[in-house]
């Protein structure tokens, strides 16, 4: 992890989600960008074109000013914390916020994206907030940090990985580790089973050789639960754990492909009360 991005549009959410990725930043050792964008207005006649530039104007003033406050406030949360300096930028563009995302992953080399996201509710923020990390998460592949509005303080101590026990499960599960290893935090992978029998015992230990193989001896620990409902199951087992932290990979054929079909955010971001990190498994 060397470049973090963080979309935000200065709520209370956004400026949560802030906080993690300068977080993140600060132990890692990336840098943080911190990206607004402005969606642009629609325009039928040159008078319509020249009121729209002049509104547009006014909105990249206004939003510099506010990310410049933004990067105060957490230049100085975080060195009253103590810990290394890091790196710290804005950005304001035009654009649909998952475009403007997309492109810059591709073209800047952004790896890690972080962003908050509500939802449960009728308010129009919650609606496009929740629309906007869904979108973000199907379009970029890279790692995206999905900041719930009720999340704690920056805190990483304990982090779940939900595996269907999949070949792509390694590679995901190393990046996992890898932010795991940063915060000396705990790493476990958690598989969700309708029914305790030997053909899911057999499955979970073939898992684990492969992991072991794959990924050498290292400090992770392996749990299956048995629940006749997996979405349900895995919130019981987060919840009684004290997890601060859901890893799921998405891809096409995996354990959350009900989630996905459904929407993501509105099945797992708009609920869980946990930061969720989405990995893909032909991210770097």
């Amino acid at each position: 992890m060397k470049k973090i991005i963080c979309p935000v549009d200065f709520s209370k959410t956004s400026n949560k989600a802030a906080e993690y990725a300068a977080h993140i930043a600060q132990r890692t050792g990336a840098s943080l960008t911190l990206l607004h964008v402005l969606h642009l207005p629609i325009m039928d006649t040159s008078e319509s074109a020249m009121m729209a530039g002049q509104v547009l104007d006014e909105q990249r003033r206004t939003s510099g000013d506010k990310l410049h406050s933004l990067s105060l406030y957490l230049q100085g949360l975080f060195g009253q914390l103590g810990g290394a300096n890091f790196v710290m930028d804005s950005k304001v563009q035009e654009a649909f916020l998952a475009d403007a995302v997309e492109r810059l992953v591709k073209e800047e080399g952004f790896d890690f994206v972080v962003m908050g996201t509500t939802g449960g509710g009728n308010a129009l923020e919650e609606i496009m907030i929740g629309s906007n990390t869904e979108s973000v998460i199907s379009q970029v592949k890279c790692p995206v940090l999905a900041i719930p509005s009720n999340a704690s303080f920056p805190e990483i101590h304990r982090i779940v990985y939900a595996s269907d026990y999949q070949p792509e499960d390694s590679q995901a599960l190393g990046q996992v580790l890898a932010l795991g290893a940063v915060f000396q935090a705990e790493v476990e992978v958690v598989h969700v089973s309708k029914s305790a029998d030997a053909e899911s015992t057999h499955r979970a230990k073939a898992f684990i050789e492969r992991i072991r193989t794959d990924l050498g001896n290292l400090n992770v620990h392996f749990q299956e639960v048995v629940h006749p409902d997996e979405e349900t199951g895995l919130k019981e087992y987060l919840s009684s754990t004290k997890s601060n932290m859901l890893a799921i990979l998405k891809k096409r054929r995996s354990f959350f492909k009900d989630l996905f079909r459904m929407s993501l955010a509105e099945k797992m971001t708009y609920q869980t009360k946990l930061p969720l990190l989405v990995l893909h498994a032909d991210a770097e």
